[in-house]
C-alpha cells in the first residue's frame, strides 16, 4: 500500500458525503468519514512471516430536522458508503426532545502531536526475532517466545457539519502480543500485550523484561491462603478494575448517581494516593485527536483528585440531558459508533508514585495479583466488587508460591480507600471500556478466598 492511499480514500468519501448532504432537505447535519490501513504480522521463530493486511473506509451521518434526528453508518468505496449513510440517517429519523448536535459556538480543536509514520518494511520481523533472542537470554531455559503478533495501523478521519466547521486528524498505532511458552514441570503459555507509543524508540530489552517477569512467576509451586490480606495489583489488574468502575465518572441524573452509594461521609471515593484523569491531549496516550467524538476541543479532565471526585465526562447529548456543561467527553472509536460518553485515555497519575520494586517489597505477606481470569464485577447498588484472578504470594521480594485461581469480594469503597501507594510502572491496556493507563497498586487488608 502506498502511504497516501488511505488518505485518498478518505478525501473521496468526505467529498461524496458533503455532496449528498448538501442535496438533501436537512435542517442540520454532520458526517464523520474515516479510512484506515492495518497490518498484522505474525513472527514465529524459524518460519516465514504471516502477514494480514486490511483496508477500510466508512462514513457516519447524523441529521436533524423538524424535531427529528437520525443516524446511520456504512462502509464502501467511492460514493457508495456516503450515499447509504445519508439515506439511512434520513430514513430512520426519530422524534428528539432537543438538538443532539453541538452548537457551532462550542466546537473547536486542540493541538495534537505530529502524526508518526508506520514502521518501515521489515521492522516487525526484526522486532520479533530480537524479542525472541533477548527473552531467551533473560529467562535461560525456562521460557521461549513461541510467537509475536505485531499490529500496525494508519488511519485518518474528517468530522464536518453543515455550518462549515471541519476537523481533520491522522495518526498511526503500533502494539504487539507476545506468546511465551513456559518450560519445566509446570508448562504453559503466557500472553502479554504491549502498547508501543513510538516504534523508533521502542526498547526491546525493556519489553522482554516486562513480558518475562510475569511469565516466569507462573513456574512457582502452588500455594493458597485465605483471609484479610494485603494486595498488590499488577497494572493489568488495576486497568481492568478501573474499567469496571468507569461508569462512576459519567454524568447522570441525581436519581441514578452511583457515586453516592460508594463515597464515604466526607465525600471521598478513594485514598489520597489515587488521582485519575481522562487525558485526550497526552502525546503518549493511545487515543489522540484535536477534538472529541462530536467536535469539542480535546482536553484533560480531572476525574478524581487525591481520592475526591471532581468532574464527570459527558457527551454533548448527555450534558444537555442532565443540564451539565459540555466538556468534550464524547467517544467515537469507529465510524459505526454513535458518539457517546466514554473514557478515551483513563489514566492514574503517578507523579507521587514509588518504584515497582519498592512496592513489591513493602508488604511482608501479600498477594500479588498478576492477571484477571474473568471480567471484574462491580455492583454499585451494594458497593461490592468481585475479582477472580491468578497471582503469587510474596514475602517481601521472595515468591512463596503460585495461586492459580483466587477470588476476592468486598466493598469497592473500602478497597479504593485502602490504597496505600501507586507505582511508577504505568502501562496502557485496551479494555472493554476504552484505553486505561495504570500502574501497580498496593492495597491493605482485603478479603481473599483461596
Amino acid at each position: 500500500m502506498r502511504a497516501h492511499d488511505y488518505l485518498d480514500r478518505l478525501n473521496a468519501a468526505a467529498d461524496a458525503a458533503r455532496t449528498e448532504l448538501e442535496n438533501q432537505p436537512t435542517g442540520r447535519w454532520e458526517f464523520f468519514a474515516k479510512a484506515s490501513f492495518s497490518r498484522e504480522v505474525g513472527v514465529t521463530p524459524g518460519n516465514p512471516l504471516d502477514v494480514i493486511n486490511v483496508e477500510e473506509t466508512g462514513v457516519a451521518v447524523r441529521s436533524v430536522r423538524d424535531g427529528r434526528s437520525g443516524f446511520a453508518a456504512a462502509s464502501g468505496l467511492e460514493g457508495e458508503a456516503p450515499r447509504r449513510a445519508v439515506e439511512g440517517a434520513l430514513g430512520n429519523e426519530m422524534p428528539t426532545p432537543f438538538d443532539p448536535l453541538p452548537p457551532p459556538r462550542v466546537l473547536g480543536t486542540s493541538k495534537v502531536r505530529v502524526p508518526r509514520p508506520l514502521p518501515p518494511t521489515g521492522w516487525s520481523g526484526h522486532v520479533g526475532e530480537e524479542l525472541a533472542r533477548v527473552l531467551a537470554g533473560a529467562t535461560g531455559s525456562h521460557a521461549r517466545l513461541r510467537r509475536t503478533i505485531i499490529q500496525e495501523g494508519a488511519f485518518a478521519w474528517i468530522l464536518a457539519n453543515g455550518d462549515g466547521w471541519v476537523a481533520r486528524h491522522e495518526d498511526t498505532s503500533t502494539a504487539l502480543l507476545a506468546e511465551v511458552e513456559i518450560e519445566g514441570e509446570r508448562s504453559g503459555v503466557w500472553r502479554d500485550w504491549v502498547h508501543i507509543p513510538d516504534p523508533e524508540t521502542f526498547d526491546i530489552e525493556a519489553a522482554a523484561a516486562q513480558v518475562s517477569d510475569r511469565a516466569l512467576l507462573t513456574r512457582s509451586r502452588i500455594a493458597t491462603d485465605s483471609g484479610l490480606r494485603d494486595l498488590i495489583l499488577h497494572p493489568e489488574v488495576t486497568a481492568e478494575l478501573l474499567a469496571a468502575i468507569a461508569q462512576l465518572f459519567y454524568v447522570t441524573s441525581d436519581e441514578d448517581d452511583l457515586l453516592v452509594e460508594i463515597v464515604d461521609r466526607e465525600g471521598r471515593l478513594a485514598a489520597p494516593a489515587l488521582t485519575l484523569v481522562d487525558d485526550r491531549t497526552d502525546p503518549n496516550a493511545p487515543i489522540t485527536g484535536p477534538c472529541d467524538g462530536e467536535g469539542l476541543p480535546a482536553r484533560r479532565t480531572l476525574l478524581v483528585d487525591e481520592g475526591v471526585p471532581r468532574y464527570r465526562l459527558a457527551s454533548h447529548r448527555d450534558a444537555v440531558r442532565y443540564s451539565e456543561a459540555s466538556r468534550g467527553g464524547a467517544l467515537r472509536l469507529s465510524y459505526r459508533d454513535y458518539p457517546e460518553t466514554g473514557i478515551a485515555n483513563l489514566q492514574v497519575a503517578t507523579g507521587s508514585g514509588v518504584a515497582a520494586t519498592e512496592l513489591l517489597g513493602s508488604a511482608d505477606h501479600a498477594l500479588y495479583l498478576l492477571r484477571p481470569l474473568a471480567p471484574i464485577g462491580f455492583e454499585p447498588s451494594s458497593d461490592t466488587y468481585r475479582i477472580i484472578a491468578s497471582g503469587v504470594w510474596l514475602d517481601g521480594h521472595k515468591v512463596r508460591g503460585w495461586h492459580p485461581v483466587v477470588e476476592l469480594r468486598g466493598s469497592l469503597g473500602r478497597l479504593l480507600r485502602r490504597i496505600e501507594a501507586v507505582g511508577t510502572d504505568l502501562r496502557w491496556f485496551q479494555t472493554s471500556r476504552g484505553f486505561v493507563g495504570a500502574p501497580s497498586l498496593l492495597v491493605r487488608r482485603q478479603p481473599v478466598i483461596g
